[in-house]
């Protein structure tokens, strides 16, 4: 008995010596990455998120090493100081990453940590033989800029819309589709940006990669189960949102918006009824050690003799075991394992000791260097909404007249639909409506904040809600504190006869960027290489009235020199922005959107 209770107390206090070593480095990892790992979770769970797939990704990774469990345990152990080769170019981007807020490099960084730790403490060859499940940590990343989502995004959309009117026309409800508005006789279905289908794609391109790989079959079968999922992807989410089309049609607007909100199970429930399926008719032959083969009609009647199967003469051969009965079997066997896995490591800790040190080291050594050297990039604060004026003059189209400009003072002043706000996520929005004294009435809308977010493409946007914009071209327009470029531009819905005048311009880091594609090259350069801290801006100044003859297109011009004049150094930066209070929002009213 004593001799028992020894072992268990030798065998209890080389783990903690095992563990030990390994939790210190895992603090080390933590504080290191901290921020990071705020940035994903934030990425992961605001509405709208085109990552909500990632909180998956750790559970697919631990199910893919689960199954090559049996191959790991037989791979010699050779764990080697090469891991530094990643280590060292890791932890010199998360230094330069860290001083510039570069958020991606961030993430690039910790992949090379995952491979270099991998290879000094699990060792070379197990490394290689879990390449495909570390390297699938990525898909967990923001690591593509949303200014390419979006121009990616908007042709699925417009697609989704279309099959989704379809389907809803074929179950005798009547609907009619203006670009990606869907209007029904008692519900009106707006297919926003979130619910394009792209991020449907992109948590099936997910979980279809996760679920070919854990699947035993040949390499073909696996490559028809990934490749399904561009179709799939965009059947099911037409589906989804007809089904949410159903339920405000027949129910009512509210019990849609909660459907809207759970919907997104619905997504994963199909998908992987059709995978499972699809698996079956291709003849793959297990799912994560679960066979897939149906089991033969007579699999319950004696087997002949002499047969495989034939355990004793005249029985029946067993029956298969259900699946609870595997889950309780793989549950023990996983327990079976994790306590092998320990006695294995707490065998090699000798070996594993010296790597541990030195990991554990250089991580410290970076900890001190971060705290000394590096001083990170404060974000400036974007303009305050106090800083733009609800009055002020600008030129009048008679020289030496002027027009006074005045913004009504309404509640819903510089406030966006939940929606939009969702979508743009901005820190400060700027929307409001100018009555001028020569009887003009021009709406001017802008967004600051975080240039991945606060870039909004007018194109994309209003051809969703069917409205054509025709650029006419850069002009600049002079005023007293320097001139602004901007890119004239006019539009014209379905039900508008007559264009109307529409000037955008962009701020990008201080500097004036006219054309959409050039900010979307700005800020992707932005994502890799920082920023100096100043907020991005999105303008457009929209004649209320429509008509873009000459005396409209003077107005609008007008308008924003003397805007400009109250506002440009702000925006530039060179004059700061003030602290405020975040964006509020209002209600949608019967709007429904699915994201």
């Amino acid at each position: 008995m004593d001799t028992t209770l020894e072992t268990t107390e030798r065998r209890s206090w080389d783990a903690v010596k095992t563990l030990v070593p390994a939790a210190i480095a895992l603090i080390l990892v933590i504080y290191l990455y901290l921020g990071t790992f705020q940035w994903w979770w934030w990425e992961w769970t605001y509405p709208g998120s085109f990552y909500a797939h990632a909180l998956f990704v750790p559970f697919f990774v631990v199910a893919m090493i689960w199954r090559d469990r049996e191959k790991l345990a037989a791979a010699p152990y050779d764990p080697s100081w090469l891991g530094m080769a990643y280590l060292i170019p890791s932890m010199l981007l998360l230094l330069v990453a860290r001083k510039g807020d570069i958020t991606t490099v961030e993430s690039l960084s910790f992949m090379l940590l995952v491979l270099g730790a991998s290879t000094m403490i699990v060792g070379k060859t197990r490394t290689r033989m879990l390449l495909f499940p570390l390297l699938f940590i990525m898909l967990m990343m923001p690591l593509v800029p949303d200014q390419l989502i979006n121009s990616i995004a908007f042709p699925i959309q417009l697609a989704s819309a279309k099959i989704a009117t379809f389907l809803l026309n074929a179950l005798t409800l009547h609907s009619t589709r203006i670009g990606t508005l869907i209007q029904m006789d008692s519900y009106k279905l707006s297919v926003e940006l979130p619910c394009s289908g792209f991020k449907t794609l992109v948590s099936l391109l997910t979980f279809t990669a996760a679920f070919a790989y854990l699947t035993d079959a040949a390499n073909w079968k696996r490559w028809a189960l990934f490749l399904t999922t561009i179709p799939l992807s965009l059947v099911i989410n037409a589906l989804r949102i007809t089904l949410i089309g159903i339920v405000g049609e027949l129910v009512s607007s509210k019990a849609a918006a909660t459907f809207h909100d759970y919907s997104g199970f619905i997504v994963l429930i199909l998908a992987f009824t059709f995978l499972f399926n699809f698996a079956k008719m291709l003849r793959c032959e297990r799912f994560l050690g679960f066979s897939l083969d149906d089991p033969p009609k007579d699999a319950g009647s004696p087997a002949p003799k002499g047969e495989p199967g034939d355990h004793s003469e005249g029985r029946p051969a067993e029956p298969e075991m259900s699946w609870w009965s595997s889950l309780q079997n793989g549950l023990v066997a996983f327990k079976e394992h994790a306590a092998q896995a320990m006695n294995t490591a707490c065998r090699v800790r000798g070996r594993t000791l010296p790597f541990m040190i030195g990991l554990i080291a250089f991580l410290v050594s970076v900890v001190a260097v971060q705290a000394v050297a590096l001083r990170p990039i404060v974000p400036q604060p974007p303009i305050s909404r106090r800083q733009v004026p609800m009055e002020f003059t600008a030129p009048g189209r008679t020289p030496g007249k002027t027009v006074t400009y005045t913004a009504h003072d309404d509640p819903g002043r510089d406030k966006l639909s939940k929606v939009v706000l969702e979508t743009l996520s901005p820190s400060r929005v700027i929307s409001r409506v100018y009555q001028g004294s020569d009887g003009s009435s021009i709406e001017l809308f802008m967004t600051s904040g975080n240039g991945r977010h606060v870039f909004h493409d007018p194109h994309t946007c209003m051809l969703g809600s069917d409205a054509l914009l025709t650029d006419i071209g850069e002009i600049d327009i002079p005023s007293r504190v320097g001139s602004v470029r901007v890119l004239e531009t006019r539009f014209k819905t379905a039900l508008q006869p007559e264009e109307t005048e529409m000037l955008v311009c962009y701020l990008v880091d201080g500097k004036m960027v006219p054309r959409t594609e050039d900010v979307r090259n700005h800020i992707i350069v932005q994502t890799f290489f920082g920023d100096g801290g100043k907020p991005s801006y999105w303008l457009r100044v929209t004649q209320k009235s429509a008509g873009t003859d000459q005396e409209k297109r003077e107005q609008a011009i007008n308008f924003v020199s003397g805007l400009w004049e109250q506002i440009g150094p702000i925006l530039e930066g060179k004059a700061p922005g003030e602290v405020d209070t975040k964006p509020e929002a209002i209600p949608d009213g019967e709007t429904a959107v699915a994201d």
